[in-house]
């Protein structure tokens, strides 16, 4: 296995090489892969897997966001790149996620995550300009041994096993469901907030523990148009496939995305558009994201009306957001001007997550963001949703639907029943 048993504190003080090799085809799955400690296949762009630690940061608390920023920047400046000629050139780059809030994985299931944290693989499997590339991380890898490595994958990746029996699903009961969308209702009519985003978590008990490479294959099969996502912390594995986009940042360029406003695919998009409460409720998101940008950016454009975005489960009102920075930026900067949008928190923000800390159980990183940045700050974040945790033998899923004035507990509790599929049937809901 490419694992690394050095203490962290020495893994960051060192200087770190990075040694890459071409992968003979057909190349493995990366969902695969032994010892995956991630999984990246975004909309568009390269697939990526990390194979052990090399190294890693974390931030804690209100300041998590600069906190991996700067200590992901101190350890990114260590990395020596060496590319083959042939090779696309490789900008080392950190992969991980957040935290919903500050404290959401503080309880089990979500300890090992934390609030924040990113990883620097000990090897990297991508695939780039049509071929796979894996890249060795160490102190000082040369290229036979990547090359030792990379006959080492190939022979110990493996194919999905089957999936275990679903022995039971535990749902948080309508009339509970009913009475916290009746209490966001009263706070809109008494005019304390205009929107909070409930979710609700389903808990489901596996007849034997779950190999990762199953569950994974199926996100990966399923949902190619959404950000599959995968990272694992000791024997849990938190997992998804988001539509949304929280931020990419290249350069000055800046882009992320206003999506609220849900339908079940029977309902139609015309439904959809012409719904007034969707519309209002999407309104709310993008009157946010253009407000918590505008102060970045010296031009921002947003298209005048949302358009729908279909996914296999469930249809969305998405408005997309363009920018140009005023000034280089680093994405975790522009990620925390912008989390937690209206579309996963509420709004305002600060009522928002005063209910959801009060009422719900904790979100860990579900409704936070995942994703990657490199040493030159750019990367970028998707929101973790149509998400869940596995652990051994049970599994944790979570969705979330927008209250406002005209929500209708029953619909919202249907709609959230929706976006759980995607993982729901990864784990083997629907065979």
């Amino acid at each position: 296995m490419l694992t690394s048993a050095m203490p962290l504190a020495q893994r960051a003080a060192e200087a770190l090489t990075a040694v890459t090799v071409p992968v003979p085809e057909p190349a493995p799955a990366f969902w695969a892969l032994p010892d995956l400690s991630f999984w990246w296949a975004p909309r568009e762009g390269d697939e990526v897997a990390g194979i052990g630690i090399a190294a890693e940061v974390r931030g804690r608390g209100a300041d998590r966001f600069a906190e991996v920023r700067r200590r992901g920047a101190e350890l990114l400046a260590r990395v020596n790149v060496i590319d083959p000629p042939e090779a696309p050139p490789l900008l080392p780059r950190l992969y991980g996620g957040f935290a919903f809030a500050p404290g959401a994985a503080d309880a089990e299931p979500w300890t090992e995550f934390g609030d924040a944290w990113f990883v620097l693989p000990r090897a990297l499997l991508r695939r780039q300009e049509g071929r796979t590339w894996l890249t060795l991380i160490g102190r000082a890898p040369a290229s036979g041994h990547a090359e030792r490595a990379c006959e080492r994958l190939l022979a110990e990746a493996g194919a999905a096993a089957r999936l275990p029996a679903i022995r039971a699903v535990h749902q948080l009961a309508p009339a509970e469901w009913r009475a916290r969308v009746d209490e966001v209702r009263a706070l809109i009519a008494a005019r304390e907030c205009e929107k909070i985003v409930v979710a609700r978590r389903t808990e489901v008990e596996l007849a034997a523990p779950l190999d990762p490479a199953a569950l994974l294959a199926r996100l990966d099969g399923r949902h190619r148009h959404c950000f599959r996502f995968a990272f694992r912390r000791g024997a849990a594995l938190f997992a998804g496939a988001s539509p949304e986009r929280l931020v990419a940042l290249a350069g000055h360029r800046v882009e992320t995305e206003a999506m609220a406003g849900s339908i079940a695919p029977s309902g139609g998009a015309r439904a959809l558009l012409e719904s007034r409460k969707d519309r209002g409720e999407q309104a709310v998101v993008t009157r946010a994201i253009e407000r918590a940008l505008a102060p970045l950016c010296s031009s921002l454009e947003l298209a005048p009306s949302p358009e729908v975005r279909a996914l296999r489960h469930v249809m969305h009102l998405c408005t997309p957001v363009r920018g140009r920075l005023d000034r280089r930026r680093h994405l975790l900067e522009v990620a925390a001007a912008l989390h937690p949008t209206p579309a996963v928190g509420g709004e305002p923000t600060g009522c928002a997550l005063e209910w959801i800390a009060a009422r719900e159980a904790p979100r860990g990183w579900y409704a936070g963001a995942v994703g990657w940045f490199d040493r030159e700050g750019d990367g970028e974040l998707a929101v973790a949703l149509r998400s869940g945790l596995v652990a051994g033998e049970r599994a944790w899923v979570w969705a979330g639907a927008g209250i406002v004035a005209e929500s209708d507990p029953d619909a919202e509790y249907a709609e959230t029943g929706d976006k759980q599929r995607a993982f729901l049937d990864a784990l083997g809901g629907a065979r």
